[in-house]
């Protein structure tokens, strides 16, 4: 059961992924980045770029609490298999 829900919610989220890149494909804007102006940029472009670049700034993020996280894990389970 919870396979189809999550293939369900991956095919809706895809296609409405996929009507907002075909509604919105002939849109051109212009990002100002400080130093750097890119023009004529894709909408859809700019919006899944913005997504990837936003999920892999939490995977980052994430990575090095993930680690201290291990790092603990391992150990607390040094000191178990010590004392046993």
């Amino acid at each position: 059961m919870k396979f189809w829900i999550r293939a369900l919610t991956f095919v809706v989220v895809a296609g409405l992924a996929f009507g907002f890149a075909v509604a919105n494909g002939d849109q051109q804007v212009t990002v100002e980045l400080g130093i750097v102006t890119l023009r004529s940029v894709s909408l859809p472009v700019l919006v899944f770029g913005s997504v990837l670049l936003g999920m892999l700034a939490v995977f980052l993020a994430g990575l090095k609490a993930d680690l201290r996280t291990r790092r603990t894990l391992r150990r607390y389970r040094e000191v178990i298999e010590g004392e046993e």
